[in-house]
């Protein structure tokens, strides 16, 4: 009896946690998954490398891909070991995830309600309220969010990075993992604690000095072609690289606001802490200006302490302990970052928008780049961003090309003359050649021309598929005109019967006999005419396989035409018209026979 009534406990208790999962998997559709790792490479105690974790990586590029949106918006925030990046992810996934008429209708601190992180962290970034780390390397939330924002349809990926000056990795390590975020994401945040502190922004100038070695070094291997314009003065701004996209402080535990609910006051304080910030010239060796000069925008927000509750090593992530300051300020941020701030990933090399596919290309070129976790020398990253430029100028050149043929070679188009088909294709290659120089523009000539040579390999692969394809296709040139022959043949047959039926004096007799006569003899002439273009075009090979088509669809169609009779004929009771059905079965060894037909006459 006692356990009868345990199991009637146990089931309602069971009821409710699937209950509470299904919940959570309806609000946070994906999972963190880690793109880039940090492993020992065994040489010795402090021995590390930077290596990608490819499946993770194609399912990430897989689920933009299927959102059908091309824009992509990276919002990457790295910082300093244990100052509550994983927590904020954690409330960017919330702000995310809420419908966004409850944020305009309630505001952005109605994500501070509800359930724990605690009980979520199976599918936010993992956070902990201690001392411990919790992040390596680097992560990408799993499933993108489609957001419209300005009017136009972003899909929003976020990153979680490892801790920077961590003293379980080697500094290298840290460095390369810094790097690798600001080249993949297009809003860089840069997680600090209580201000912005001189030797963050040594380090920060440190980590962007490379970038500036790459545009000298792209700027000296790009020479014009024969046939570019060259007339024009190459600066870092035509090469699309001079700067990386946005950065933002995002100051942690800022203790001097007079109010921390007021909004509109505590950004006056921001923004001139920011403005002293980098007019202060001492101790500076020119790192404020080369920041400022390696992005399109810095600005800062700093945010309140959290409060005393939320630090404690034992806290759930109840959100309802929350320094209202924070909430206030916090909800302010992401409201700005989310709905009215989007910065659209641009490519580091073209300055054109990243697309999903190329995100894949530069995750790996790059991570092979920071792989030993060194500050990469010019070159080699030079190499890396050619090398994915490269691939993805070949992907769209390949693309280009199918279009093109697509409109007049395509699965549902019908047979075209083969020097329209070599004109066509003629035309699309040139088109694929314009945009594989448009992308690939970087790089040793040598490593463009061997790319561009490729591309034209598989392009002729492309147009021997095409050829085929269309060869295929001559059998249905005059199938067209099978109903206008099924009707001739009718009025012919017609027309015989009534020279045995009709009396040879009746004058309707006479008239509707050459009437038919008419009809058929026109008929002939039109199906005629269009054989003898055929011929002088094409030739006799396909003249043949086109009247073998021809033959086949009418004789199809006749004998469905007379299915369809004799059903009539049954129905009000005439019997006897034989079934055809066998003759039926022969169609396909007439195909066989015609294009046998045609295959010899083409040997002659």
């Amino acid at each position: 009896m006692s356990d009868t009534n345990q199991d009637n406990k146990t089931k309602p208790d069971e009821k409710l946690q699937n209950h509470v999962k299904e919940e959570k998997a309806k609000r946070y559709p994906g999972k963190p998954l880690q793109v880039v790792a940090v492993e020992d490479t065994g040489e010795d105690k402090k021995g590390r490398k930077v290596v990608v974790v490819e499946e993770n990586l194609e399912q990430i590029v897989k689920n933009v891909e299927a959102t059908g949106v091309q824009k992509l918006y990276i919002v990457s925030l790295v910082g300093a070991m244990r100052t509550g990046k994983s927590f904020m992810l954690d409330l960017f996934l919330r702000y995310l995830t809420e419908p966004q008429e409850n944020i305009e209708k309630e505001g952005p601190h109605c994500i501070f309600k509800g359930t724990k992180l605690e009980e979520e962290k199976e599918s936010q970034f993992y956070w902990r309220a201690s001392y411990q780390r919790t992040t390596t390397g680097i992560w990408f939330y799993s499933t993108p969010f489609v957001r419209k924002i300005k009017g136009q349809d972003v899909c929003v990926l976020l990153m979680d990075t490892q801790g920077l000056f961590d003293p379980m990795s080697p500094p290298e390590i840290n460095k390369a993992i810094f790097g690798l975020s600001v080249l993949l994401s297009s809003y860089q945040i840069l997680n600090v604690q209580n201000r912005i502190q001189e030797d963050t922004l040594q380090q920060l100038d440190y980590f962007t000095q490379f970038a500036h070695s790459a545009i000298t070094l792209l700027k000296d291997t790009h020479k014009p072609e024969q046939g570019e314009e060259d007339d024009k003065e190459m600066d870092a701004d035509d090469l699309g690289i001079h700067k990386f996209q946005r950065l933002q402080f995002l100051v942690r535990d800022w203790i001097n606001y007079e109010d921390p609910e007021n909004v509109e006051e505590n950004l006056k304080v921001t923004k001139s802490v920011l403005a002293d910030t980098f007019k202060q010239t001492f101790n500076d060796s020119g790192q404020r200006d080369r920041i400022t000069n390696s992005f399109d925008k810095v600005d800062a927000l700093f945010l309140p302490h959290i409060g005393l509750k939320a630090c404690r090593p034992n806290w759930k992530g109840d959100l309802n302990e929350v320094d209202p300051g924070f909430v206030k300020m916090c909800g302010y941020f992401l409201k700005q970052v989310f709905d009215e701030t989007v910065v659209i990933k641009r490519d580091i090399v073209q300055g054109t928008e990243m697309e999903p596919k190329t995100l894949g290309y530069a995750v790996k070129s790059f991570a092979e780049v920071f792989k030993d976790g060194k500050l990469p020398k010019a070159i080699s990253l030079v190499e890396a961003m050619t090398k994915a430029t490269t691939l993805d100028a070949k992907d769209k050149a390949l693309l280009k090309y199918r279009s093109m043929m697509d409109t007049k070679a395509g699965p549902n188009s019908t047979y075209i003359p083969q020097k329209e088909l070599e004109a066509v294709s003629v035309n699309a290659l040139e088109q694929a050649r314009l945009t594989f120089k448009k992308i690939a523009a970087f790089g040793e000539e040598k490593q463009r021309r061997e790319a561009l040579d490729a591309v034209f390999k598989s392009i002729g692969e492309e147009f021997e598929r095409y050829k085929e394809a269309n060869k295929n296709r001559v059998d249905k040139i005059l199938a067209g005109y099978a109903t206008l022959c099924v009707i001739a043949l009718f009025a012919f047959l017609v027309d015989m019967l009534s020279d045995y039926t009709c009396d040879w004096w009746s004058e309707t007799c006479r008239t509707g006999s050459t009437l038919l006569k008419y009809l058929y003899t026109l008929m002939a002439m039109v199906v005629g005419g269009q054989v003898f273009l055929l011929y002088q075009g094409e030739g006799q090979f396909v003249v043949i396989k086109a009247l073998s088509g021809l033959f086949a669809e009418t004789s199809t169609q006749a004998l469905n035409y007379y299915d369809k009779l004799r059903e009539k004929a049954k129905d009000v009771g005439v019997e006897g018209l034989p079934d055809l059905k066998e003759r039926r079965g022969g169609e396909s060894k007439e195909k066989s026979m015609s294009a046998s037909m045609a295959h010899l006459l083409s040997k002659d």
